[in-house]
């Protein structure tokens, strides 16, 4: 009896043995809840493609931006071209009102045949507005020809005349190799509302008497006459100007 009771206590120890090896539910101090590590399962991958500041381009954006710059540029454009038709609309409008004033200039070739015209030049207040050479006979074939024609501000102007001679060896032969460069000037006052007609006169003086080095000269002859207004010509009657000016070279 004795034996079958310390057999028992014995297997009961054994059993309360065991169990105490069994792992259980981990105990956490009152008051302080699990870690969120244990808690929150584990976060799934980023998708592979996404912008890191979550955000997306819109569809078609750079497209649009294009389209609107070339908008732009073309306003632009647009705006430079009126500028430009206006400014010259006002400088036509200014100009039709200041010049009020015109004048014509003609060449005269009255030297004899032992003179060729080979080069003729004309500048009006330092600008050139007529350049002509012999090449093809262009001078020797004409006695008169137009040099100027247009409008001039009214006031004081100054008209340079320059021209080239050359003796005519088919006249006499040792005046082929002459030549003879004449320079003349002749300022004019242009009047508000009247043209003013020049005539550059070339000529010999000092006839037969005369070294032939000394006889090519300028004379200027001078006219005027009111113009009618908006029209390009002139009326009929012609006004003396101060004089003829001759000078030589």
């Amino acid at each position: 009896m004795r034996c079958s009771w310390v057999l028992m206590v014995a297997v009961l120890g054994l059993s309360v043995s065991a169990l105490a090896q069994v792992p259980g539910p981990t105990a956490h101090p009152p008051g302080q809840a699990p870690s969120a590590e244990a808690a929150l399962p584990e976060a799934a991958p980023a998708t592979s493609g996404a912008p890191a500041d979550g955000t997306a381009a819109a569809p078609g954006y750079d497209i649009r931006l294009r389209q609107l710059r070339e908008r732009v540029e073309d306003l632009k454009g647009r705006v430079f071209d009126s500028k430009t038709k206006l400014m010259l609309l006002r400088e036509q409008i200014l100009q039709n009102l200041i010049v009020e004033a015109r004048a014509s200039i003609v060449h005269v070739n009255d030297t004899s045949s032992a003179l060729i015209l080979e080069e003729v030049l004309y500048f009006l207040d330092n600008e050139k507005i007529y350049y002509q050479s012999n090449r093809d006979g262009a001078l020797e074939s004409k006695k008169e020809f137009s040099v100027y024609a247009g409008s001039v501000s009214p006031g004081n102007h100054l008209l340079n005349v320059e021209m080239v001679y050359r003796g005519n060896g088919k006249v006499f032969t040792y005046l082929s190799g002459y030549v003879f460069r004449v320079k003349s000037s002749f300022p004019f006052f242009a009047t508000k509302g009247r043209e003013v007609r020049i005539k550059s006169v070339a000529y010999e003086r000092g006839g037969a008497a005369a070294r032939l080095e000394d006889r090519p000269s300028i004379r200027f002859e001078m006219q005027q006459q009111k113009v009618v207004e908006g029209a390009a010509g002139a009326v009929p009657g012609a006004v003396p100007g101060p004089g003829t000016t001759d000078s030589g070279k």
